[in-house]
């Protein structure tokens, strides 16, 4: 079974550059511009230079505004992190929602539409090099604030997953209701590992599902 639900890239600015001199764009189109071009600009400067050593005048640049359009949006970088990282986790889960329902839509083994859902999900990571370096790299230098954003997303995939659980057959009793944040944890940190190391974040497929059966008590395919 192939999953084809097409997306554009995470924060990808509809527009990427306003034309100079008068243009007649409405003044909404032209600040929903700038606000998308921010958003993108942070995420790939981040990703580049890491959160710590990042300016705002790296980001003003990378999104083709000035400082002070820069400021007219966001009062610091960390806010203007918060709102890409926000923003692209919120696209990603979409994104994510749909495979699955397109993936439910037919007959499928339980394992098997976790291992499509698992595909996708670090298909999506791979596809989106400075989206997954900033925000699974650089959300600990950001500050609590980020890492609390962060953290309200891994509940969102540990609901995921114990939805997914529930629908998978008898659960086991001994398996406590923590398991689940236990998953995306083991699996976020592969992903940071692979993503240090420069590796292909698709050869996380079989450990991924692995950790998965594992934690979950689903045993393994030698069972």
């Amino acid at each position: 079974m192939k999953v084809r639900v097409g997306r554009k890239k995470l924060l990808e600015p509809t527009l990427t550059e306003l034309p100079h001199g008068p243009h007649g764009l409405a003044r909404e189109l032209v600040t929903g511009s700038q606000r998308q071009r921010l958003l993108y600009g942070v995420t790939v400067v981040v990703a580049d230079r890491g959160y710590l050593t990042a300016t705002i005048a790296d980001i003003a640049a990378a999104a083709k505004v000035s400082r002070r359009t820069f400021y007219q949006h966001f009062p610091d970088k960390e806010a203007c992190f918060l709102a890409a990282a926000e923003a692209g986790r919120d696209l990603m889960i979409e994104h994510l929602e749909r495979v699955m329902r397109e993936v439910f839509a037919e007959p499928v083994e339980p394992l098997e539409a976790l291992r499509l859902g698992i595909r996708e999900y670090l298909t999506l990571l791979r596809d989106e090099p400075s989206f997954a370096r900033s925000f699974y790299l650089e959300t600990a230098p950001a500050g609590s604030r980020a890492i609390e954003s962060f953290e309200r997303c891994q509940h969102w995939f540990a609901g995921f997953i114990r939805s997914w659980r529930a629908g998978a057959g008898p659960v086991d009793p001994s398996v406590p209701d923590d398991a689940y944040l236990a998953v995306t944890d083991a699996t976020n940190e592969a992903v940071r590992r692979t993503l240090r190391a420069g590796g292909d974040l698709l050869e996380l497929e079989d450990i991924v599902l692995y950790i998965h059966r594992t934690l979950l008590g689903l045993g393994t395919p030698a069972d």
